[in-house]
């Protein structure tokens, strides 16, 4: 039977790379004492499979893994003791099991939601004082939002409209808050300081620094554009 585990991600732990998250992970449910599968062969490993990996200097509320595990355990319990294996900045949120015909979080995420903020007040976009009107002629009244994108194979001009699925911004004690839907998975996997590049060049400021940044992942998702659904609202 498969599980889907919920966990949050923050603090120094953001700094943390996807490997070494793994390697934690398979350490840490190991000594929660779960019956985890194992592949077979000369080399098993744990059955283990997490979501759309997260960038190093990120932090989420809304990261998942899928585990495979040989018996059922109580659900609260598996929770509890894999949070007494966890270190600052990594907590378990959920602890909930798949049905059989449930799509493993790896292929399953086509969107994720994150919150966009500058480090610093003194950033050039948190003197920009009509940001919300700008904001309205760059992403509600525009038909196309075309950039250049460097890939492995070169550069690609890429009309980033249809995958920003929700481009809002409020402003917070005097910075911007940029509240962003985007596309994500193996296809069209787009990253929130992309965006927020390209809105940065529409307004005609300097030259971007992706450090200026915070950024956080409040969740993932899959379906289509008109049906998400979280990830976390799977299973039981």
């Amino acid at each position: 039977m498969r599980v889907r585990i919920r966990f949050e991600k923050t603090g120094i732990m953001r700094y943390v790379g996807h490997l070494d998250l793994m390697r934690f992970f398979q350490k840490a449910v190991k000594r929660a004492g779960l019956p985890i599968r194992y592949s077979e062969g000369f080399n098993p490993h744990q059955i283990m499979s997490f979501a759309s990996p997260l960038g190093v200097g990120l932090t989420s509320e809304g990261e998942y893994m899928d585990i495979d595990i040989k018996e059922q355990v109580d659900s609260k319990a598996a929770l509890e003791t894999l949070n007494a294996n966890m270190v600052e900045g990594l907590e378990i949120k959920s602890f909930k099991y798949l049905p059989d015909n449930a799509e493993k979080c790896m292929s399953a995420v086509t969107a994720a939601s994150y919150l966009v903020t500058y480090k610093d007040s003194k950033d050039d976009a948190c003197y920009v004082d009509n940001i919300l009107e700008l904001k309205q002629k760059f992403f509600d009244e525009t038909a196309s939002i075309n950039i250049v994108k460097k890939t492995k194979k070169g550069e690609r001009v890429l009309d980033l409209k249809p995958l920003i699925y929700r481009f809002n911004i409020r402003v917070v004690d005097n910075k911007p808050v940029y509240d962003l839907l985007l596309s994500s998975g193996s296809t069209d996997n787009i990253k929130p300081e992309l965006v927020v590049k390209a809105f940065h060049e529409f307004l005609g400021l300097p030259e971007f620094d992706e450090l200026s940044l915070d950024i956080k992942r409040t969740d993932m998702f899959t379906g289509e554009s008109d049906s998400f659904i979280s990830l976390g609202d799977i299973g039981q």
